[in-house]
């Protein structure tokens, strides 16, 4: 079975993307042949126009791409880019008689009320284009589904390979942000929260990318000083050693999240995570049992959040290292994922 699967570059030292890692999880699986089509912006690529050039011939590389494909498989986030993107190449397979699957990855229009009737109007025919859509959690189905009522939609809940990631030595006090730096992130929420933390013992690391990147690390260290670092882009086995060390990982996002992989990977490797109260966070965290949930946008409650993990003893923080790990292991297994998508494909393919 031959999958064109579209994604952002999978190097993760050009690109910082929750897509990018989930379709490099999926290409592990042995019994599919999967072609990668790279559809999306690089984080040092600007909208230039080299970049209106690339966008004007992607549809010509994509037709030439799935013309021997059995299925095509596209990640999109409901954002507005996205949204026109992914509808001009769902059409295109659908115009050659291709089985489309759109798997959606959050985005801000996920769950927040579209701006435009006329961008809502394109993402439903997106959506309605697709012989099944996917999202990430009963959440998400049952926003979708209150939106649009005529939609194939089914669950595939994002997976790690639980076994490559461990719980290591724990580096008292020390947080951790990973990922994505751009506003939606709650980089300002951040931000405000250590100003007024920042005579407490602890540590701040980030490692990532993104538009935000030179301000946010010239603001903290001006905040916190020696307290904080920044790590540049991480991935594999640094990656792995990062997690097994932090302490707490936080990402107070703002809104457009899915079901964001570093919560998994954090939450895998003994982590106590802290993150945003929305989409489908809501069903990976238990507030208080396996990590902690905030408020989008309240610095209060992150401040009060971080203040309660700093300040736990040892026995409350490994009941919810171990509730952490034992929730990867029993729901987001990389096996089950694997093989739930595989039925998925032979489902659309009848």
């Amino acid at each position: 079975m031959r999958v064109v699967v579209t994604a952002p570059s999978l190097d993760e030292s050009k690109n910082v993307s929750g897509i990018s890692t989930v379709v490099s999880q999926m290409l592990k699986a042995e019994n599919i042949d999967y072609v990668h089509f790279v559809a999306g912006k690089g984080d040092d690529e600007r909208r230039n126009l080299g970049w209106l050039c690339r966008q004007l011939v992607l549809p010509i590389r994509f037709y030439r791409a799935i013309k021997k494909a059995d299925i095509v498989h596209v990640n999109t986030a409901l954002n507005p880019l996205s949204i026109f993107r992914d509808l001009v190449l769902a059409k295109i397979a659908k115009c050659f008689r291709k089985p489309v699957i759109i798997h959606v990855h959050g985005g801000r229009y996920l769950v927040e009320e579209f701006r435009s009737g006329f961008l809502k109007t394109l993402a439903h025919r997106m959506l309605a284009t697709a012989d099944l859509v996917l999202v990430l959690s009963d959440t998400e189905r049952k926003f979708l589904s209150n939106r649009w009522d005529d939609l194939k939609v089914e669950v595939l809940r994002n997976a790690i390979s639980s076994d490559e990631f461990t719980v290591g030595c724990k580096l008292d006090n020390l947080i951790v942000f990973m990922g994505r730096m751009h506003e939606s992130k709650g980089l300002e929420e951040l931000k405000a929260a250590f100003e007024s933390l920042k005579n407490e013992n602890f540590l701040f690391h980030v490692y990532g990318n993104g538009p935000m990147r030179e301000l946010f690390i010239r603001e903290m260290r001006s905040i916190l000083g020696e307290k904080f670092y920044y790590g540049g882009i991480v991935s594999g086995s640094e990656k792995i050693k990062i997690l097994s060390e932090a302490d707490i990982v936080v990402l107070p996002s703002r809104y457009g999240e899915g079901l964001p992989m570093v919560l998994l990977e954090a939450m895998a490797s003994g982590c106590i995570v802290i993150a945003s109260r929305i989409a489908s966070i809501v069903e990976l965290i238990e507030d208080g049992v396996n990590g902690f949930l905030i408020e989008p946008r309240d610095v209060s409650n992150l401040i009060e959040k971080l203040n309660f993990a700093l300040e736990a003893d040892e026995s409350e923080k490994l009941r919810i290292r171990q509730n952490a790990r034992r929730t990867i292991e029993s729901g987001y297994y990389l096996g089950g994922y694997l093989q739930r998508l595989e039925e998925l494909y032979r489902r659309v393919l009848k």
